[in-house]
């Protein structure tokens, strides 16, 4: 079954408006789609009414960057999106990604390059800016060549106007997905730079803390890693999920869209219904 569990609009830090992104969707044939943006919950009502009008079943997403040295990001699935306190920690987290924008932004100015905050925000009005916009604007106003050039000679990690972002501790992130309802699946989980022995205990370690799922089908995901990853997904009762992590043209190399076997999809979705289900 064509599936998209993982993918960003213009909320964050996609490029697609969230009309265009389910438009997408729906002319590749996707039957579940989750847009999954950072630290915000601003696209979900639209998408779901979208998504629902064009016959794909809608499952409310978001996704978290965690307090980790590598990559470590939590998908979260089905939560209440009318919880307050929900949208208060999203909120702090956002301010954290503004700031460390405005001190990107600084950075660059002392190296020469004018970029500002206004001129940011007028060009991507989205919620949840962050650094692919940076480099997107560097690219736009001829400093840079490509995104790839930007993130390598100005934003990425030990370039010159390089900032750590403020992130969720990862036990805290699992608990908010988990207390609003939700489902928490570990992203991408090659991301985090571990051999398999060592991603297993770190899976493990994971589990422990409540997460429920591993991200096994990822776009960039070879065949024989998919097969890893379901086999740890099984070892250790977790659901297997998958996305593509499109983001547009941030990441023009991603399409929409990925193949999770019918019992799998049919499987997830069950997984959220019991969890929706009250108690008896």
């Amino acid at each position: 079954m064509l599936v998209d569990l993982h993918c960003h609009s213009d909320r964050s830090d996609g490029t697609d408006p969230v009309r265009s992104l389910v438009n997408k969707a729906c002319e590749k044939g996707i039957k579940i789609l989750s847009v999954t943006d950072h630290d915000t919950v601003a696209a979900q009502n639209d998408a779901r009414v979208l998504a629902e009008s064009k016959g794909m079943t809608y499952v409310s997403g978001l996704e978290i960057s965690c307090d980790y040295h590598e990559t470590l990001d939590i998908l979260g699935y089905g939560y209440d999106l009318d919880l307050d306190y929900l949208e208060k920690t999203l909120s702090r987290l956002r301010d954290m990604r503004d700031d460390r924008n405005g001190q990107i932004l600084r950075k660059l100015r002392e190296l020469g390059i004018s970029l500002d905050e206004r001129e940011l925000e007028e060009n991507f009005p989205g919620e949840s800016l962050g650094r692919p916009h940076i480099a997107n604007l560097l690219t736009k106003k001829g400093y840079v060549s490509s995104m790839e050039e930007a993130f390598r000679l100005y934003i990425g990690r030990g370039a010159a106007a390089f900032v750590e972002k403020g992130k969720l501790e990862i036990g805290r992130s699992i608990e908010l997905i988990i207390s609003g309802g939700g489902v928490p699946v570990l992203a991408h989980p090659i991301s985090l730079k571990l051999d398999l022995h060592e991603l297993k205990d770190m899976i493990r370690k994971l589990k422990n803390l409540g997460l429920e799922g591993i991200e096994v089908f990822y776009k960039e995901y070879d065949q024989d890693l998919k097969k890893e990853l379901l086999a740890i997904a099984r070892e250790m009762d977790l659901i297997p999920t998958g996305g593509s992590d499109y983001h547009g043209e941030h990441k023009a190399h991603l399409d929409l869209g990925i193949e999770l076997p019918d019992e799998l999809a049919s499987n997830f979705l069950e997984y959220l219904n019991r969890r929706r289900r009250p108690s008896r």
